[in-house]
C-alpha cells in the first residue's frame, strides 16, 4: 500500500511507499583487550625476533579507522623499548593526507597517534627508495623505514574495493602501498593488476628487515575480533585466511533487486572508496567488469573525512549539499593515486534526497510498489530501512527481522526522509 504525501513535481501527485526498520543480526564476537593478547603472543616470539639493543625499528601507521590501534601499537612500542630497542611510528598510508608529510602526520594525530601519547618520535616523509621492480611494477620503500634495523608492519585484514587476489587488504597491502608512500601507492595502482599484493610483499621482505607483523580482524560492528602476532613467512597466510573470514562477517546490504539504494553519508573514515562497494554486495562501476548495477543515491560526506570525496563516482545521483563540500584537492590526489578516475566523477546532481526519491518514483520502469532501501553508511548496518515491498523477503530471511512498525515517508525542513 502506498502512503500519499502532498509533494507534486511537475504538477503531478506524488506517492510514496511505506518503510520499516529492519534489524541485521551480525556477528559480536571480539577480543576484549587485544593489547594484551598482542603484549602475550609477542612475549612468545621472543626468542624469533631478532633486534639488538639500539637498533631502530620502524612501526607501520595507516590511515583507516581500525579499533584499538592505538593501544595495540602501544603494545608493540612498549614490547621494543623494553628490550633495548628505539622504536618510532612511520606513516603508511600511500598518497592519503593530501600526499604530504604535515597531511599524514594530522591524519595520525586525528586517530589518536602523537609522539606525546605514544612516547616515541613520528617520522613522516613523502621521500621514498626503489627497491627493484615486480611484475614491471617499479616498489618503493618509505625511506625512514629502509633505513631502520627492523620493521614492524601492524594492520587489518580485509576485503579491497580493488584488488581482487587471494591477497587483499592486510600485511602485504601496508609494505606494497602503504610503506611506498604516494610513488608506490601510485605505481601498483596505474599498473592495473589486481593480484600483485602478495608478490610485491614477498620481494620487499626480501630486501629489508621485517621483524613482525600484527594483523587485525575485526566483527561485523568494526569491533576487534582477533589479533594475532605473524613472522614474515607467515604474512601471505594470515591474509590469504582472514580476508575469507572478515568478508564471511561483513555486513552487507541483503538485497539485489532493488529500484534505489540511498546511503546517509560516505567519506574516508567510512571506507577507503568512500562507501565500501563489499558491503553494498551490487557492482559498481568502480569494477572493469561493466556490470549494469542497482540505482545509488548519496547524501552528504562525514566530517571526518574533510571534503574528500572519493568514491563519489560510485553513485548515480547526490545531492547539491554533498557536492558544496567536496575539496576537489584531497579529493583529485586521492583519485588520481587509485587510477580509478571514475572515482571522482560527480553523478546526477538534484537538489535533495526528496527529489531524488521523486525522481525514481517517476520513472516508468519503477513499479507502484517500489523496492528501496535507505542505510546509514557502510559502516553501520545493524539497523537501516526498507519499503513494505521488500517485508517478504525480511521475514523469509533468518537474519534479518523487522523492527517496528510501518512507517509513511516524512521529509524535514531540509527535504530529506525522516522516520517517526
Amino acid at each position: 500500500m502506498m502512503a500519499e504525501a502532498g509533494h507534486q513535481p511537475l504538477g503531478c501527485r506524488m506517492e510514496y511507499p511505506r518503510w520499516v526498520k529492519v534489524r541485521q543480526n551480525l556477528d559480536g564476537s571480539r577480543d576484549e583487550c587485544p593489547a594484551l593478547s598482542v603484549e602475550k603472543q609477542l612475549v612468545s616470539f621472543e626468542k624469533q625476533l631478532s633486534f639488538k639493543k639500539g637498533d631502530k625499528i620502524a612501526i607501520t601507521v595507516g590511515s583507516r579507522y581500525i579499533a584499538n590501534l592505538v593501544p595495540i601499537t602501544k603494545a608493540v612500542v612498549d614490547f621494543i623499548r623494553f628490550r633495548g630497542g628505539q622504536p618510532f611510528l612511520v606513516p603508511a598510508m600511500g598518497s592519503h593526507g593530501g600526499a604530504t608529510a604535515e597531511g599524514q602526520t594530522e591524519v595520525l594525530a586525528e586517530y589518536g597517534f602523537t609522539e606525546e601519547a605514544l612516547g616515541v618520535p613520528i617520522l613522516s616523509s613523502m621521500d621514498v627508495d626503489l627497491l627493484g621492480e615486480v611484475c614491471g611494477i617499479p616498489v618503493f620503500i618509505d625511506r625512514h623505514a629502509h633505513a631502520a634495523e627492523g620493521i614492524v608492519v601492524i594492520n587489518r585484514v580485509k576485503p579491497h574495493q580493488v584488488f581482487k587476489g587471494e591477497i587483499q587488504s592486510g600485511l602485504n597491502k601496508m609494505l606494497a602501498v602503504g610503506l611506498g608512500k604516494k610513488k608506490g601507492a601510485d605505481a601498483v595502482h596505474s599498473s592495473g593488476q589486481t593480484d600483485v599484493l602478495g608478490t610485491i610483499g614477498d620481494f620487499i621482505r626480501s630486501k629489508v628487515p621485517v621483524l613482525f607483523g600484527v594483523a587485525i580482524l575485526e566483527n561485523s560492528y568494526d569491533e576487534t575480533k582477533e589479533v594475532a602476532v605473524v613472522l614474515p613467512d607467515r604474512f601471505r597466510e594470515i591474509d590469504r585466511t582472514w580476508v575469507k573470514v572478515s568478508r564471511a562477517v561483513m555486513p552487507k546490504i541483503p538485497f539485489r533487486n532493488l529500484d534505489l539504494a540511498i546511503v546517509s553519508e560516505m567519506g574516508k573514515d567510512i571506507s577507503g572508496s568512500g562507501m565500501d562497494t563489499n558491503v553494498i554486495g551490487f557492482t559498481r562501476r568502480i569494477d572493469t567488469m561493466g556490470q549494469v548495477a542497482v540505482p545509488l543515491a548519496v547524501l552528504d560526506l562525514t566530517a571526518k573525512t574533510d571534503g574528500n570525496a572519493i568514491g563519489i563516482g560510485l553513485a548515480d545521483f547526490t545531492t547539491e549539499r554533498l557536492v558544496r563540500q567536496i575539496d576537489r584537492h584531497k579529493t583529485y590526489t586521492n583519485v588520481l593515486a587509485t587510477g580509478v578516475f571514475s572515482a571522482g566523477r560527480i553523478p546526477i546532481t538534484l537538489e535533495s534526497e526528496r527529489a531524488i526519491v521523486d525522481l525514481i518514483l517517476g520513472a516508468s520502469a519503477v513499479p507502484r510498489e517500489p523496492r528501496m532501501i535507505k542505510i546509514k553508511n557502510t559502516l553501520e548496518l545493524e539497523h537501516f530501512f526498507v519499503t513494505e515491498a521488500l517485508v517478504p523477503e525480511v521475514e523469509m530471511n533468518n537474519a534479518l527481522s523487522l523492527d517496528g512498525p510501518l512507517l509513511e515517508t516524512r521529509f524535514d525542513d531540509s527535504e530529506n526522509i525522516v522516520f517517526r
